[in-house]
């Protein structure tokens, strides 16, 4: 890595804390891991939800990584903490996007009247 390299890279390092900076790695690969039509389907689900207002186009970017995080955290608040993902771990991270994809989570990002009643 060159002088430049190490000086451009350091307003991220700064900005955002170390946790942001894995819990975004780990999300975005978990996200382009997923197959084209199952990534489409997340930003669709993260769409309807409110948390994604750009292009279903299934490419990661700054929109879908924050309505990811975004969506993540309004499960948790929703589910009374019941259904937590740990988005800095692969393994976490991988849960939750093939879950959003699959269209689990609509019960905790839009209702379907179970979410309180322990289902």
């Amino acid at each position: 890595m060159n002088r430049r390299q190490i000086l451009l890279s350091l307003p991220a390092a700064l900005i955002l804390p170390a946790p942001l900076l894995a819990e975004g790695d780990a999300l975005q690969s978990a996200f382009e891991r997923l197959s084209p039509a199952a990534r489409r389907a997340a930003q669709e689900q993260l769409a309807m939800a409110g948390f994604y207002s750009g292009g279903i186009d299934g490419a990661y970017g700054p929109g879908t990584r924050r309505g990811l995080v975004q969506a993540a955290a309004f499960i948790e608040q929703n589910s009374y903490g019941r259904t937590r993902f740990d988005l800095g771990s692969a393994k976490g991270a991988a849960t939750y996007v093939q879950a959003l994809a699959s269209g689990d989570l609509g019960k905790y990002l839009w209702g379907e009247g179970d979410e309180s009643d322990g289902g």
